[in-house]
This record gives structure tokens, sequence and C-alpha cells, in this order.
């Protein structure tokens, strides 16, 4: 087949990933070209995935990227959000003029001018897959429309909870879970006694790092904080101030390339993921555990589907910080083979490829 993805635009896709949806899509590039099928990936200047073609996009450095701390508010019209909409609107012009070139394209931008721009083409399939909660209102809204309208884009979602969200909105033709290349995860089936916990995510409101951080400090554990600096004010007002208070406890690490998170993974007693959102899928949890580490998350969004509660970790009441630091006590309990099994069973790489090539044949027929 001939593929041609779209990436989220708001960063290059390239290591260190920002976030999980930047390093599913190389994932499913690079898997989709070792199958045998030609790959081309439109994405920001700057972007490098090993073996693959990748169409570069150039992208207004006012562009800023979205805020997904305060949900339900609608981004301004502001001359980034216009210039956003125009790059979407050019790049779907040449994809229409070029869609001779390709038998589907498979849209990942979390932005409403991608779902809004796609519809320029008609002549072969457009997949879209959503890897936000239902948070934004102009994208809650253009799916509305497409789906009032009966417009043949098909969509795709990373977990049940999150088509659920949407059920008041739009229908969803597939979930496929996010997978992992589980044999490139190093595992440890026992860390030290004393060994820190770990936060990783980008730094941003959503991503619970004040709870990560409040949670080590009433379980009094040390804590190691990674991740890419999503949000510079928060970081700046919010994180840097706490982690300079008790800097023998809390340690900031920065944005770590894949090797060197998942080695970390598999040192330390437990991830926090003390979400504050929705989470649409977690890719962060599911490489903690093929590391053999068991997680601590807040019970929001698909965290359900992708923890096993009482055996790959524990599910805490969102916002409870106080169970989820006496959680921590229990974490010895876990097994971390356990952990590593699980994520075998429900999200290897292959079971996502499997059904992404499925879903893409049916389309193409």
């Amino acid at each position: 087949m001939r593929i041609a993805l779209v990436a989220p635009l708001v960063t290059p896709i390239s290591q260190p990933f920002l976030g999980g949806s930047q390093a599913m899509v190389a994932d499913l590039a690079i898997g989709m070209a070792q199958r045998g099928h030609q790959v081309t990936l439109f994405a920001r200047e700057g972007s490098s995935v090993p073996g693959i073609h990748i169409e570069p996009v150039t992208v207004p450095e006012h562009v800023t990227p979205s805020s997904f701390a305060d949900p339900g508010k609608e981004q301004s019209l502001d001359p980034g959000f216009m210039a956003q909409a125009n790059v979407f609107l050019e790049l779907y012009l040449q994809l229409r003029q070029r869609a001779g070139e390709f038998d589907l394209i498979h849209a990942h931008a979390f932005d409403w001018p991608s779902f809004a721009c796609s519809t320029l083409i008609t002549t072969i399939p457009v997949l879209h897959t959503v890897h936000l909660p239902a948070i934004s209102p102009e994208i809650n809204s253009v799916l509305s429309v497409l789906e009032r309208q009966q417009h043949p884009v098909n969509l795709l979602t990373v977990s049940q909870a999150c088509a659920r969200d949407y059920a008041d909105y739009c229908t969803f033709d597939h979930v496929i879970y996010n997978g992992l290349d589980i044999e490139a995860v190093p595992f440890s089936d026992r860390v030290a006694p004393d060994a820190p916990l770990l936060f990783a995510g980008r730094i941003t409101p959503e991503k619970g790092v004040e709870q990560a951080i409040e949670i080590a400090e009433i379980a009094e554990r040390r804590l190691i904080v990674a991740g890419g600096i999503y949000d510079r004010r928060y970081h700046e007002e919010r994180i840097l101030p706490r982690i300079a208070r008790k800097p023998e406890q809390f340690t900031y690490v920065g944005q770590l390339d894949h090797i060197t998170l998942w080695k970390l993974m598999s040192e330390v007693q437990g991830l926090l993921f003390p979400i504050a959102w929705d989470e649409p899928f977690g890719l962060t949890p599911v490489e903690a555990m093929a590391a053999g580490t068991p997680v601590i998350a807040f019970q929001r969004g698909a965290m359900p589907e992708i923890i096993r509660d009482g055996q790959t970790g524990f599910l805490i009441p969102s916002g409870d910080c106080v169970r989820a630091a006496r959680a921590v006590q229990r974490l010895w309990a876990l097994s971390r083979e356990g952990c590593r099994a699980h994520v075998k069973a429900k999200f290897s790489l292959q079971h996502m490829l499997d059904a992404h090539e499925a879903v893409y044949q049916r389309l193409i027929r």
C-alpha cells in the first residue's frame, strides 16, 4: 500500500519525542515500511524517522502549541491560529492534487483545520486518529458536522474511554490501542528497596506534575521528573520552585530519548501518573510496565484499560494524593514479571501494526 501519514505539526517527529502520539506515529511509519508498504510522512521541518521518506511542512514560529490545561476553552482567532489553518489548507490542497500517488491518507494532527481541510480530498480514503479527549470545542463541533453531513472521513481513536468521551459528537469506526516494541525495552525483575519514584511526561498541568511531587512528598520518597517543557510558564512558576526547595528529594532530568528513559524506568520502584485530564491512552504507563515497573495512576480516561488494579499498579480516585502516597508502600508486593507480561499480551507493537494494516486494507477495498 502507498500510505501518506500526516503527523501532528506541533513539533518535529524525532527523538526525544514530546509525547506518546509522536512516538506512535514514528513507530507506525517504521513498522509499515518494514512490512513492505510505501510510507510518506508529512511532518514539521526538522523531523527525522529512520528509513522513512519525510516531506517537511513549514510551520511559522508564531504558531504555538495548544493548551489542554483549560478543557472546554476555545482557541482564540489570533494570527497564529489563522497561520496554522493556512498550513493545513495548503497541505491538504497539495494532497488532493497528488491523490494518485497514495492509496490512503492517515492523519494524526490534533488541530481543527486538519479535520476541516481534509474534506477537500474525496478520491481516496482519509482516516483520522483522534489522540485527544473531547476537550476542544472547535474539534468537537467539526466532528459533529462531519457526522451530521455523513462525510466519508473515517475516525479511529486509541481507547474505548476516548471513544465514549466523544459519544455526543461522533461515532468512531475503529479503536486501536497504541503499541510498543517490548523487546527494545530493558527489563528488571528487582530494584533496590530505596529506589526512587519516577514521573515521565510533558511538563504541563494536565499531566499532573505537581500532584506527582505532592505524592512523593507525602510518601517521603525521592522522585525523578523527566519530560519536555510544553508549558514553559507553568514549569518556571509551579514546578522549578518546588524542585529547588528540596533538591535532595526531587531531580529534574529534562527530556530523555527512548533508550535512556526506558533504562531509567527499569531502575525505579514505581511510575507516578496522577493525570489531571481524561487521558486518551497513556503510552508512558505501558512503557513503565514493559520495563517491569508498576504504575500508580489516577482513575481517569483510559487508565482502567491500561492498568490492572492491584496487579500491574494501583488506580486511585482522581485527585487523592494521600491515597496515592499510601499505595507507594504497596508497590513492592506487585510482580514486575507480571507487569511486562501484561504489556506483551495487550500492547505489543505487532498487535498495533496488524490492526492498522487490516483497517487500511478494508478502506482501500
